[in-house]
């Protein structure tokens, strides 16, 4: 936590604590210190999983396609004026995204989980419920079809309820089989989103997006190896700020 002490004005307020949350993703609380007149909730969405490379009939004569990138997690920035409910110890409750796991061979990468705020809590008792405040997770990278040979980009993730809401970025379409690269992952959402992973290329693997909410690399159009997979996207995150 980082101490502050109280401002000297009624009208300033300075920070009581502060805390991160993303390494492990899933439920998780931060409890209320003394003193807390509101809180500042920062948001981002994890990042979809790159597509993996998909073929067009089998063996010798498979034409062969790389998989598009996955899209890049949201932002959001809520402040909560709970001052008249808030005490000591209440918790304020909310989910961390995780990122969406790469696509397997003909697999289009998974969805990032969204980041999304829950309620304000007092033990067993609820003081407020944040109704569809969400850090919209990144799309999947698509594979190609049978008569679209275009993979295309996880959608960028978009962000809903907060004061801020900020969209991530789309992954990166491939035009296959001239493509023999994967695509790249869409970078989470300013500020501070992670990096987009990059797609295969050669023998070298597609790269994971980093937290929080970058989007994962396409494998690419090869016929064997892992650099065919697509790559994980990165988990979201979530700070929050109590001000008093």
């Amino acid at each position: 936590m980082l101490g502050a002490s109280k401002a000297t004005t009624t009208r300033e307020y300075q920070l009581l604590g502060a805390e991160q949350f993303g390494a492990l993703p899933g439920s998780q609380s931060y409890t209320i210190p003394a003193g807390t007149f509101y809180i500042e909730i920062e948001m981002w969405g994890a990042g979809g999983g790159g597509g993996a490379k998909w073929d067009d009939g089998s063996g010798r004569y498979a034409t062969r396609y790389s998989g598009g990138g996955g899209g890049g997690g949201a932002y959001l920035k809520k402040t909560y004026y709970g001052a008249a409910n808030m005490q000591v110890n209440d918790n304020i409750s909310f989910v961390v995204g995780a990122g969406g796991a790469g696509g397997a061979v003909d697999n289009a990468g998974a969805v990032g989980a969204d980041t999304t705020l829950s309620q304000h809590s007092r033990g067993l008792t609820t003081i407020t419920s944040f109704s569809n405040v969400k850090a919209g997770g990144g799309g999947g990278g698509a594979v190609a079809s049978l008569g679209d040979p275009t993979a295309n980009g996880g959608a960028a993730g978009t962000a809903t309820n907060g004061d801020v809401n900020t969209s991530g970025n789309a992954g990166s379409d491939v035009s296959s089989p001239v493509s023999a690269v994967g695509g790249a992952g869409g970078a989470g959402a300013d500020p501070n989103g992670g990096a987009g992973g990059a797609g295969a290329v050669g023998t070298t693997l597609a790269v994971a997006g980093t937290a929080p909410g970058g989007g994962g690399g396409g494998g690419r159009n090869s016929g064997v190896g892992n650099q065919r997979l697509g790559a994980d996207g990165g988990a979201g995150k979530v700070i929050v700020k109590a001000y008093g």
